[in-house]
């Protein structure tokens, strides 16, 4: 119990409800308690603090080797890291049992300069991950015989990747590579992906020399067949 000295308006020692009174030097002073911090977790909370673990799990995925390569000049005032997560961040989709990142609506990654990439198709063929591409593009007629690199994402089981193509992008026509789908997901798994050009005249091995040059725009639809 407090004990008020020198009448009502003066100085206190001891606590009183939520307050403490003391002194020092001769001057009287008072102090709330400390206070717990209240943590409803409301079920709006429970779903955004859910989907920022994934955004978390996604971004923890890559190196700070694969995050230089999608960042080729430093993002400003934020890291990578960060950049990264704001844009996983913005793909956003709410279902029945929470908000989760749209894989598929991740079209592009990082910050170096766009260009008319073909669309990718990912999809497990036996115990192959086959990687293909079609479309033609000028970027394609110029660049034909550059590798590129693939970011790999499987839908399903929350995993992005980045993968080196084994074949040139060419000049025109349908392409594909295969690698072991093993260690990538399941035959059952859905997958999505698109393509970053590197600049490299030779198949890259590793992430030791790698540069991004480019990164993909999705290509313009027509209005009148939605294509």
């Amino acid at each position: 119990m407090g004990k008020i000295k020198q009448g009502i308006l003066g100085g206190f020692k001891g606590k009183v409800g939520t307050v403490i009174g003391a002194s020092w030097n001769g001057i009287a002073y008072m102090k709330g308690l400390p206070q717990s911090q209240k943590d409803p977790k409301t079920a709006a909370q429970m779903v955004q603090r859910d989907f920022f673990r994934e955004v978390q799990d996604l971004v923890g995925q890559l190196t700070a080797e694969q995050l230089a390569f999608l960042f080729p000049s430093s993002p400003k005032g934020m890291t990578r890291r960060n950049a990264i997560v704001q844009q996983f961040s913005a793909a956003s989709l709410v279902e029945a049992d929470g908000k989760h990142v749209d894989l598929t609506e991740i079209t592009t990654l990082g910050n170096a300069p766009t260009a008319d990439m073909p669309d990718v198709s990912v999809a497990a063929d036996g115990d192959n991950l086959a990687i293909s591409w079609d479309g033609d593009s000028d970027f394609r007629a110029e660049h034909g015989d550059e590798y590129p690199t693939i970011l790999v994402a499987n839908v399903t089981k929350k995993k992005i990747f980045l993968v080196n193509s084994t074949i040139a992008i060419g000049t025109t026509g349908a392409l594909s590579f295969n690698v072991g789908l093993a260690a990538y997901g399941e035959a059952a798994d859905t997958f999505s992906g698109f393509m970053l050009a590197t600049g490299s005249k030779i198949a890259l091995v590793g992430f030791g020399t790698m540069g991004v040059t480019k990164r993909p725009a999705r290509q313009g639809r027509n209005p009148r067949t939605g294509q």
